[in-house]
């Protein structure tokens, strides 16, 4: 099952990284394993939290790269300067190299919704 959810996703990026950056299709493209994955989230059984379990350092730290990542990208989306992927254009121009940022997003999302 593993190989096939493998090979499947690496179809999946492969056909994804055709599509131009910025573009309907790429959108669509991002867009499908994403709803996929909140649907996951949402039907799937979740394994019952333990008791007692608190957010340690290493949590909070990882929360505030992530809460100043947010609020650069909104930032820049609001006031129409560079965003990050708009910096990584120029590298995901490549095509084999755009094909490992698909594979990794895909991985992202894939152990997300694992947890």
């Amino acid at each position: 099952m593993r190989a096939w959810l493998v090979a499947a996703a690496a179809a999946y990026a492969a056909v994804g990284a055709t599509f131009t950056s910025h573009s309907i299709p790429a959108l669509v493209a991002v867009l499908i394993p994403g709803v996929a994955a909140l649907v996951a989230v949402a039907v799937l059984p979740r394994p019952r939290e333990e008791t007692g379990h608190r957010v340690g350092a290493r949590h909070r730290a990882w929360l505030v790269w992530a809460v100043c990542f947010g609020g650069w990208e909104l930032t820049a989306l609001f006031l129409g300067e560079l965003s990050f992927s708009l910096l990584l254009d120029p590298v995901l121009e490549i095509y084999p190299l755009r094909l490992a940022g698909w594979g990794l997003w895909l991985s992202a999302g894939w152990l997300l919704v694992r947890r």
